[in-house]
């Protein structure tokens, strides 16, 4: 499994945050057929493959052995003013399966315990669950472009913040909170006109973006001193980088 350090997470673990939040995502199946669309994505541990919620009508053109496909997972960013903007692609090239409606119900009942989703509840009326067997997987971030060993997935997962990102950025671009200021003052002498934002947070560092007095946008990766396994140590890592103490003052602890 993926070891806690260095200040960007793996490839393949951002992949598997992608996965995760499955932002906005399509399934091409065969040739000449209409792209589907996937209203979850989840990875069976262990393995490189994919389970995916896409509508009964669609899954109705894989035969049996299954198909050639090709899933395309846009992770866009979830909660505040970047809401719904894109900052990577995840390609998925494999073939993909239809179980038996019983197979598909019980897949659903063990994925909903650890990603309970909605969709999960049409699987067998008007939605399938549907297997895709992963053979070649293609990053494209502003890193570039980046190759995935399947297997390299397999042992792998996403970041374990994957499903709170967004509440996290939805609060702390909030223009009341002082947060994101302050973090932009590791990189910007003076704040420029336009309000710095936070476009990612993760076990090991968060993302910022601002608009220099040119109109150029630019994007800063601030590492974490240490990487988070917990909720809590996110909240001291982010008050750190804001110039903050380590710990919260309790104000109610200093009255008399």
């Amino acid at each position: 499994m993926r070891s806690l350090v260095g200040p960007v997470p793996e490839p393949a673990e951002r992949v598997g945050s992608a996965l995760r939040r499955c932002g906005r995502a399509t399934l091409t199946i065969g040739s000449g057929n209409p792209a589907a669309t996937v209203t979850l994505a989840h990875h069976a541990p262990g393995t490189p493959d994919l389970w995916l919620v896409i509508p009964m009508a669609d899954a109705a053109a894989i035969t049996a052995g299954g198909l050639h496909a090709r899933l395309e997972v846009l992770d866009v960013i979830l909660g505040g003013v970047a809401d719904g903007r894109c900052r990577r692609v995840v390609v998925v090239e494999g073939r993909v399966e239809l179980p038996g409606g019983h197979a598909q119900r019980h897949v659903a009942t063990h994925i909903a315990v650890d990603l309970p989703d909605p969709s999960l509840l049409g699987v067998g009326g008007d939605l399938a669950l549907v297997r895709l067997r992963a053979d070649r997987i293609v990053l494209t971030d502003h890193d570039g472009v980046t190759d995935i060993e399947p297997d390299d997935l397999a042992t792998s997962g996403p970041d374990p913040f994957a499903d709170l990102e967004g509440h996290w950025l939805d609060h702390l671009n909030d223009p009341r909170c002082r947060i994101v200021p302050r973090i932009a003052m590791r990189v910007c002498r003076c704040l420029p006109a336009q309000r710095p934002l936070l476009v990612g947070i993760d076990r090991a560092g968060v993302d910022l973006e601002f608009t220099d007095r040119d109109d150029n946008t630019h994007r800063q990766r601030l590492p974490f001193a240490e990487a988070c396994t917990e909720v809590a140590e996110l909240g001291t890592q982010i008050r750190l980088l804001a110039g903050g103490p380590r710990y919260p003052l309790d104000r109610a602890a200093l009255r008399p």
